[in-house]
């Protein structure tokens, strides 16, 4: 599939189930989650949103097929054509916004599933106050997929799987950089400046592990992602910095590969789970009872007698933003150790 143009038309199966996703990995892994019941039954799914996450997704164990927005916002009218070329059952429209819900409602697909909030009230055959919900985001996304598909009952989940090629990447990246069977990922990556691990919490982490001989890579994006990795590397030479090298399909094959991934509140987190891969997750100004990695192996740590955990700003106030600086290296050790 080109990134630039809007889908892989010849890949999306007739009367398949539209899955509008939001453009953040995190959710979009919850998502994954929440979708099992309804994989299960067989039916086609297509995810459908920006090209960054086509790419994740394209030829996965998540969906039967991709549709890819233009670089820039699709009308409604392009999205309107692509549901009735073909001829989509349902959309389920899982971002705030009620973009996919317009262009459902304008094709006249019959089941169209959404929140309430932005108009989606008026547009939906279902839908749900995302805002009024109680519970992990992952139990809110249930709750508006059994809107439309009351019978789904529970299932095993099973784990997310990228593309074969993405999978053969991975395994040449850790031949590459004599990984083994055995090692841990530390993903840098957050949306904001103050989810952020601190660099020096990073460096004893990193002096944890080797001491005890447990392999590891730096994993995340291009840009901050770097220039923190840089700055690991200059007080701990040698060691295997991955970020900014891969697109997100081989970066979660190689979550898939590792035994734990020690993680921010980030897309990443959700990743691991989403794969079954163990996961030690750091919050601060975030609530991890809604947005925590989901999942019987997921650990979140946070910094001990803080007012201000779960203040869910932009910034800090506080004198050396401590609940992601002052977090003790120690306690994350001992989480990934657990799992080891």
């Amino acid at each position: 599939m080109s990134l630039d143009s809007p889908s892989s038309l010849g890949e999306i199966p007739k009367n398949a189930i539209w899955v509008r996703l939001p453009r953040f990995i995190g959710d979009s892994m919850m998502i994954h989650q929440a979708l099992e019941p309804l994989r299960a039954t067989g039916v086609p799914l297509v995810a459908w949103g920006s090209a960054h996450l086509m790419e994740l997704f394209e030829g996965s164990t998540a969906f039967n097929g991709i549709h890819s927005d233009p670089i820039n916002k699709p009308g409604a009218m392009e999205s309107v054509k692509a549901l009735r070329k073909f001829k989509a059952a349902a959309v389920i429209n899982l971002p705030r916004s009620s973009r996919g819900l317009l262009a459902a409602y304008l094709a006249r697909v019959p089941v169209r599933l959404g929140w309430r909030e932005a108009g989606g009230s008026l547009l939906a055959t279902g839908s749900l106050p995302f805002k009024n919900l109680k519970g992990h985001q992952v139990e809110r996304y249930h709750a508006l997929i059994h809107q439309g598909f009351p019978d789904l009952g529970n299932v095993i989940h099973k784990p997310f799987r990228p593309r074969p090629e993405a999978e053969a990447l991975a395994m040449e990246a850790c031949q590459e950089y004599s990984l083994g069977k055995q090692f841990v990922l530390l993903s840098l990556g957050a949306m904001s400046w103050n989810k952020r691990l601190g660099t020096a919490v990073w460096v004893d982490l990193i002096h944890r592990l080797r001491r005890q001989g447990i392999r590891f890579a730096l994993i995340g994006g291009s840009g901050e992602d770097e220039r923190q990795a840089l700055a690991i590397v200059a007080q701990v030479p040698g060691i295997v910095d991955l970020t900014g090298l891969y697109p997100l399909s081989t970066t979660a094959a190689l979550v898939a590969r590792s035994a734990v991934v020690v993680a921010n509140d980030s897309g990443i987190g959700h990743m691991a789970a989403a794969c079954q891969v163990p996961v030690v997750s750091i919050f601060g100004p975030t609530t991890p009872e809604v947005s925590a990695p989901y999942g019987p192996r997921a650990t979140v740590l946070q910094k001990a007698g803080l007012d201000c955990l779960g203040c869910h700003r932009f910034d800090c106030p506080v004198e050396g933003h401590p609940c992601m600086n002052a977090i003790e290296a120690e306690r994350i050790f001992e989480a990934v150790k657990v799992y080891l």
